[in-house]
């Protein structure tokens, strides 16, 4: 079967990143690359055709796009891919809001089109084989979870947009946290019921917080609290999952790997060592792109699906309402997402 022709929108920092997955991708063969600034499509990979501009690039033979812009374009960019009869692969989060994101569910059911939104840390190894164990039993039931993303933005060379609410959506609770909200369902296998916390802006001051702490209670009992914070100062880069069960606990070091306490003892799996983050990254972004083309070949929904993404963020949503009242805000039934 020959390869899906891919486009990639956006040649930043995770534009590169996505270049390179699909190059190493053998069900994808990366035929474009469109971006506005023309500085950044000088030494594009062999074979690979510029576009000034989008829209070109979505008129071209192109069967699928990887749309790697700021958050606030990918319902746009997003609708007039599918509109065009492109599968469409985004990075989380999916919109700056759950209504552009149900714009975005409901362009693709209607275009009959895969839509993809990335969460890289569901296919980074230490996070996959810590889930394999407790599915296997190995602490029991899950009673509690904590989790947290801890980041000195310095190590990355961040746009304005990221600091504006309009733009990204939201600060260290949405572009972090939905990946901590994401892993925590997905670890739990169950819904968020309820959702509090307190957001606040110590570091930096700007229109998005910098700072979070979250609340979640999930359908069956168990709590999970997780801690965000975007640091000006130097600080190493945590982001650590606890899942403390019945029977023993497991602590998730992403980017590093895992522990493991129980009856049996305490074991460390080290995953990765000295190799730098965008190759730690890397691993979750080939993932993702290696799931986005072969759901797209096989006619089946992408995992996880663009509904659970959309779950994810509006469960972040909530949370930022809940800071704002300070009060618990209750989710209902998120299946009608």
């Amino acid at each position: 079967m020959s390869p899906l022709l891919v486009g990639v929108v956006g040649y930043g920092y995770t534009g590169k990143i996505h270049t390179q997955s699909l190059l190493a991708e053998p069900g994808a063969r990366l035929t474009a690359v469109a971006d506005s600034q023309p500085e950044r499509l000088e030494n594009l990979p062999p074979g690979v055709r510029d576009y000034a501009n989008y829209e070109d690039l979505l008129r071209s033979e192109v069967d699928a796009v990887s749309i790697c812009l700021p958050t606030y374009l990918h319902c746009k960019v997003a609708l007039e891919a599918l509109e065009c009869g492109k599968h469409v692969l985004v990075e989380k989060p999916i919109a700056v809001n759950v209504e552009e994101a149900e714009r975005m569910l409901r362009a693709a059911r209607d275009a009959g089109r895969v839509l993809y939104v990335g969460m890289t840390h569901r296919f980074y190894p230490e996070l996959r084989e810590a889930k394999k164990l407790i599915d296997d039993g190995a602490i029991g039931d899950i009673v509690a979870c904590n989790d947290c993303a801890l980041e000195h933005l310095g190590f990355l060379d961040l746009p304005p947009w990221y600091f504006e609410s309009r733009f990204a959506g939201g600060g260290a609770a949405l572009t972090s946290g939905i990946h901590l909200v994401d892993r925590l369902r997905w670890f739990t296998g169950d819904e968020v019921q309820a959702v509090a916390g307190s957001a606040a802006n110590p570091f930096f001051g700007s229109d998005v917080e910098d700072a979070a702490q979250m609340f979640l209670r999930f359908k069956r009992g168990i709590s999970a609290e997780i801690t965000l914070a975007f640091m000006r100062e130097s600080h190493p880069l945590v982001c650590d999952l606890q899942v403390i069960g019945s029977r023993g606990t497991i602590v998730v070091h992403t980017w590093r790997g895992y522990e493991l306490w129980n009856a049996s003892g305490h074991r460390e799996k080290i995953i990765y060592t000295d190799e730098p983050h965008v190759a730690k990254v890397q691993v979750g972004i080939g993932g993702e792109i290696a799931e986005f083309c072969s759901s797209i070949v096989s006619g089946r929904l992408p995992w996880p699906s663009a509904e659970e993404s959309t779950r994810a963020l509006t469960i972040v949503m909530a949370f930022y309402r809940a800071a704002k009242n300070g009060k618990m805000i209750d989710l209902g039934d998120l299946n009608a997402v």
